[in-house]
């Protein structure tokens, strides 16, 4: 078995857009890799077209040996570059999918994971109302993903915040806030900063939760992911609240010293950004060894959701894995087999690889390829 092709597609759908990577073999096998939100969707195609002249003719069993020309140091060193981990990412992705497939196995089971049947879910609110930021679509998002079974709900209600905001700017977010909260248990809703505030505001804001509200699920980027001094300090007056980060992690090192900082206990890698699977199965164990909980970042794609749901088969607590409530609508019916969400789990089937595809009629409606230096549409 050879590689015969590599292809890139856009997926531009009415609410979200999603770049995929496959991976075509000599016998028939096609893996999928998902590497949406490059920040670039053109020069990474470029990137993954230049690889693909490498590829080809190998054997794509040998996944190392596929790959190691994005571990070669060069200058500027790949390692640090977005671009290319985010290539590298998906194109691991692919081949980990084809693997599984050749063996006949879902992916999980190649990893170790077997025994699972599904996976917890918590239901990321923010693309589901992007264009309706109000506290009611708030409140009603959050109601409509509880009643359908997820664990926890994460929202985004500082929009307005930046490093520079005035104290009062926080009502805003707080009239968003309260709807939510009037809706869901406090202990079922997690906050998603986006790394705007600094230690002033964001003291404010987690004190004004805990006393009008209580705890929440955990918070999430609050600060600049290398001001570790106000994590500290943030540690050390509100040792109750759970932080998570880790979304933006491109490498190892970088996850490390998250890890290393010892000021957030939940690490969040995106197997679309650090390396991919090969990455991802790695750190897993290690973080969870260290008593660190682990839970994918997750906002996009079917293809992105599928190979995080099979890594979190290797996650030792029942701890959820995010996914993009209502981003897509009837977003299932554009894969081969169905994607199952059911009771806000992610449902395994025994179906080899990731066990799922884009289908041919949703690549024809709102794909393109990117061929010969442009994105044409599929015919």
């Amino acid at each position: 078995m050879k590689i015969s092709n590599v292809r890139v597609y856009t997926i531009n759908l009415p609410t979200d857009t999603w770049m995929l990577v496959t991976i075509e073999t000599s016998n028939g096998i096609v893996g999928w890799g998902e590497i949406t939100d490059s920040f670039n969707d053109t020069s990474l195609a470029e990137i993954i077209v230049e690889a693909r002249q490498a590829l080809i003719g190998k054997n794509p069993l040998h996944i190392q040996d596929c790959l190691k020309d994005f571990y070669t140091w060069v200058y500027p060193v790949k390692n640090s570059i977005r671009l290319y981990r985010t290539a590298l990412s998906g194109l691991d992705q692919a081949l980990w999918d084809i693997s599984a497939k050749f063996h006949n196995l879902p992916l999980y089971a190649l990893y170790g994971g077997d025994g699972t049947s599904s996976i917890p879910l918590y239901a990321n609110l923010n693309k589901a109302i992007r264009n309706n930021r109000s506290a009611q679509a708030l409140k009603d998002s959050g109601e409509l993903a509880y009643k359908a079974g997820f664990k926890m709900v994460k929202c985004t209600p500082f929009d307005e915040i930046t490093p520079r905001s005035t104290y009062n700017i926080l009502d805003r977010g707080f009239e968003r806030f309260a709807a939510l909260a009037e809706a869901l248990p406090i202990g079922a809703i997690s906050i998603d900063c986006h790394q705007r505030f600094e230690r002033h505001t964001l003291s404010q804001m987690v004190e004004r939760v805990l006393t009008e509200y209580g705890n929440p699920y955990w918070i999430e980027d609050p600060v600049d992911i290398l001001d570790y001094k106000t994590m500290e300090i943030m540690n050390s007056r509100f040792p109750e609240v759970l932080w998570a980060a880790g979304e933006d992690s491109i490498n190892e090192r970088q996850l490390h010293t998250t890890i290393a900082s010892g000021t957030y206990g939940v690490l969040m890698p995106d197997v679309k950004y650090i390396g991919g699977p090969s990455v991802v199965k790695s750190i897993i164990p290690y973080a969870q060894a260290l008593g660190f909980r682990v839970t994918l970042h997750n906002p996009n794609g079917i293809i992105a959701t599928a190979h995080s749901a099979h890594l979190s088969a290797l996650c030792q607590n029942d701890f959820p894995m995010e996914f993009p409530f209502q981003a897509v609508m009837q977003r299932e019916i554009l894969a081969t087999p169905q994607e199952m969400i059911k009771d806000g789990r992610y449902v395994f089937t025994d179906a080899p690889g990731i066990g799922i595809e884009i289908t041919k009629e949703a690549l024809k409606e709102y794909g393109t390829e990117f061929h010969h230096g442009a994105w044409k549409a599929i015919q």
